[in-house]
């Protein structure tokens, strides 16, 4: 009978730890969940700059043009007048080298503002092509929460494809069939790991970009939970996945275990 109870303490011991590790999961989800909202928050408020910028730079890009047109137009009066007062002066014996080389000169300060204007309409039509792709990079930032399926077998040498659920904010760039991530763009990402095996087996995930090897969490000998988490400095189709580096005989994965994948 004291058997039978000492059984039955154990078994709720072992519960309400279990329920403490579920909360702490929970936390640590809620936890990441708002900071992806205010990454959102963050996103649409440069977006929103962006937008003006881009419109300011449009707006002074219609009036460079206008400049542009303009002077043109004021340039070739200039010529007509000077060439009317050039036939003047040559009528009243006028030096002709003299008004040949003020003509020239002229010419020659009339021709470097153009180029002047040109320059700085280039200058403008670079700096809207940067504020594009800058305005297209915060419209686009990626975001992706995978779930793994309850009890999945994990094996030394292999990377983890079995998922529950992938949920994907911006873009589908996360293949469950393989288990590997695809970067959209260049840039940082941020990765969140969380893992919970059952049954105290030895269990070791790296998390690889490409040939980047930057973090590796173990769960197993009396610590059934482990997280991590780590910044990858990405370029566009870059791949990422989670690769079992050990694994004991019969070890599992429960549906605690989680892999997060931000864009910064």
């Amino acid at each position: 009978m004291d058997d039978f109870r000492a059984e039955e303490v154990n078994k709720k011991t072992s519960l309400e730890k279990l329920d403490q590790r579920v909360t702490a999961f929970d936390d640590q989800l809620n936890t990441i969940k708002e900071e992806m909202e205010v990454y959102k928050s963050e996103a649409d408020t440069i977006s929103k700059d962006v937008k003006k910028q881009y419109d300011l730079i449009l707006a002074l890009k219609e009036n460079q043009n206008t400049i542009v047109f303009n002077t043109s137009v004021r340039f070739k009066e200039i010529i007509s007048k000077q060439s009317v007062v050039y036939k003047l002066l040559q009528h009243r014996l006028i030096p002709i080298d003299t008004l040949i080389e003020q003509f020239n000169q002229n010419f020659k300060t009339g021709v470097q503002s153009v180029r002047k204007l040109e320059t700085l309409s280039q200058d403008f039509i670079n700096l809207s092509n940067d504020f594009y792709k800058l305005d297209s990079r915060v419209n686009k930032r990626y975001a992706c929460h995978c779930e793994v399926r309850d009890n999945t077998p994990v094996f030394s040498d292999n990377t983890i494809s079995t998922f529950r659920a992938v949920i994907e904010y911006n873009g589908q760039h996360f293949n469950k069939t393989t288990g590997k991530f695809v970067s959209p763009h260049d840039g940082l990402y941020l990765v969140c790991v969380t893992l919970h095996e059952w049954g105290d087996h030895v269990i070791h995930v790296e998390v690889w970009a490409g040939s980047q090897w930057r973090m590796t969490v173990r769960v197993g000998a009396g610590h059934t939970c482990g997280a991590g988490s780590v910044v990858f400095d990405m370029k566009k189709n870059d791949e990422l996945y989670f690769y079992v580096d050990d694994a004991d005989d019969d070890a599992k994965l429960t549906c605690y275990s989680s892999f997060t994948i931000v864009s910064l």
